[in-house]
């Protein structure tokens, strides 16, 4: 199988250096070791209205002569895409957008961490709310990740079961299912738009399952989705490439035939 790992952080991420080593070159090698074809390193850039736009400043030319220079180094043994999580954009699109067409980045990722106007999910108490304060939160996410699909910025969605794992890791409790009707809405956008479902492989080895669900993944495919991304999500060199097999596995028995490979911002299908 062609292994493409589609988001991976390195040490220029800001929340990386708590959870292990994730050098640059570390993370390269790890990813030759482990049998990788591709990797697109993705480093956090967080766009959003609490910290008054881009937070922390994204060192763009640092990453991007790391990345020229492991292709010097490991380019023969293993692609390696100059790409970004770009979280919120959004909410200050027009920011995004100069950030992107200034840093000409192989491939963006969207995310979702947090609300207009609101801090982190993983800053909530969700154990102390009710249902319908829940469903306030999670409706949403839908939105507002729409709202990043209809930018036109971005080339995956990352991580839609984001603010699922936060719920339940407060001691909380909540079926995502009562929400299928805005997430259909979500990925009918995102088809229109060109936008990958992402398949998130960092909960497999501690949770069981990807983000989203194999319900959501599922519910994609129904709606006529066929894009599909894997990313291990790593924050550590030894997370890289970790639970794709398995998840692509998954995917093929749900129907899909293909992976989207993101390259210089045009989509590649491989098969699965």
């Amino acid at each position: 199988m062609y292994i493409h790992d589609s988001h991976v952080h390195t040490e220029f991420s800001h929340d990386t250096t708590k959870k292990g080593p994730a050098g640059f070159d570390l993370t390269v090698q790890t990813a030759i070791e482990q049998g990788l074809s591709e990797i697109s390193i993705c480093d956090h850039c967080d766009i959003d209205d609490i910290l008054d736009g881009i937070y922390p400043e994204f060192p763009a030319e640092e990453i991007k002569a790391a990345v020229l220079a492991a292709r010097e180094t490991y380019g023969d043994r293993i692609r390696i895409n100059f790409g970004v999580e770009l979280g919120q954009p959004h909410v200050r699109p027009e920011e995004a957008r100069a950030l992107i067409e200034k840093c000409g980045f192989d491939f963006v990722v969207g995310s979702l961490h947090n609300l207009r106007l609101c801090p982190d999910f993983r800053f909530f108490r969700y154990d102390l709310m009710g249902q319908p304060q829940l469903d306030y939160i999670v409706k949403r996410v839908a939105s507002e990740s729409r709202e990043i699909v209809e930018t036109g910025l971005v080339s995956s969605l990352a991580h839609l079961d984001y603010i699922h794992v936060k719920i339940e890791s407060c001691g909380a409790s909540i079926d995502m299912n009562r929400y299928a009707d805005d997430f259909a809405e979500l990925f009918r956008a995102m088809i229109r738009n060109g936008v990958a479902l992402e398949v998130n492989t960092s909960s497999l080895k501690s949770r069981g399952f990807t983000y989203p669900s194999t319900e959501f993944c599922a519910l994609y495919r129904d709606l006529g989705g066929e894009r599909i991304v894997f990313g291990s999500d790593a924050h550590t060199a030894n997370g890289v490439g970790q639970g794709i097999e398995e998840a692509a596995a998954s995917m093929r028995a749900l129907g899909f035939k293909s992976q989207t490979v993101i390259r210089d911002g045009k989509p590649t299908e491989i098969e699965l």
